[in-house]
């Protein structure tokens, strides 16, 4: 999965001369949290409704300073950006390292050609487990050695059930917990089979559309 897939081409960018006042109705109007400030079709700055909120504050003059202030003043200059080929994996990671909300994204010309934003990874997040589809959540405790996750696997496909998602959590541990989505609502012959296989299930539950 790409960038380019999941990012929202609805880009909306100001100019770094535009107005405060331009910048922050055109927030308010599309429920917008920030926006790429561009030249020439190139990223110089990212202005946030917290920037403006926060400048509002210290100021009786609020009409006049939304309209004085230009928004070159108030952005974050050279602000981090992400290539639209790149995979999605590498825009999560970048937005939790520098804890930002609105990432944009550039192509080969380093023009911005969209954002990605925390609401398209809660999609993203979404459709990786599979919770649109109607089934079984199996979490179970899998230890960290080679070939654990193939008998898991293998023990599923031995009971005729399709898997839908599969997911660890806190690698690198001598075990892990592993969360399986499995396309069935009669999952007791899966538990049952993978308890006897040594593994500890700690939570089933049906996951409904």
């Amino acid at each position: 999965m790409f960038v380019r897939s999941r990012m929202s081409k609805d880009c909306v960018c100001v100019s770094p001369q535009e107005s405060l006042k331009a910048a922050y109705g055109v927030l308010k109007e599309r429920a917008f949290e920030g926006l790429p400030v561009t030249d020439n079709g190139r990223v110089v700055g990212i202005v946030t409704l917290w920037d403006i909120l926060t400048r509002l504050a210290e100021t009786d003059e609020t009409e006049s300073y939304l309209e004085k202030t230009r928004v070159a003043e108030v952005m974050t200059r050279q602000p981090i950006t992400i290539r639209e080929e790149e995979i999605i994996e590498e825009a999560a990671l970048l937005m939790d390292r520098y804890d930002i909300n609105l990432l944009p994204v550039v192509n080969s010309r380093d023009e911005v050609v969209g954002v990605i934003t925390q609401s398209d990874f809660f999609k993203v997040f979404v459709e990786m487990l599979g919770l649109e589809r109607p089934g079984t959540r199996i979490s179970l405790i899998v230890e960290d050695r080679v070939g654990q996750l193939a008998r898991v696997t293998d023990i599923i496909r031995r009971k005729g059930v399709s898997i839908i998602s599969m997911v660890t959590f806190d690698p690198g541990r001598a075990s892990g917990d592993v969360v399986i989505r499995v396309d069935t609502i009669d999952s007791k012959p899966v538990v049952d089979a993978l308890v006897e296989a040594g593994f500890r299930v700690t939570h089933v539950s049906q996951v409904w559309a």
